[in-house]
């Protein structure tokens, strides 16, 4: 039963680090934001 639980913790440590890879390449492409909220004044941008 331990390996099987190994197996799969080491399943999810994989797993995050490709969430958190992916989060990262996200958080650097920039481009439009389209929840962001535009008041109009490009000064502020």
């Amino acid at each position: 039963m331990s390996e099987f639980i190994d197996k799969i913790k080491h399943k999810v440590e994989e797993i995050s680090a490709a969430v958190d890879n992916e989060l990262t390449v996200l958080e650097g492409a920039g481009g439009d934001d389209p929840l962001a909220h535009d008041d109009g004044d490009p000064e502020k941008a």
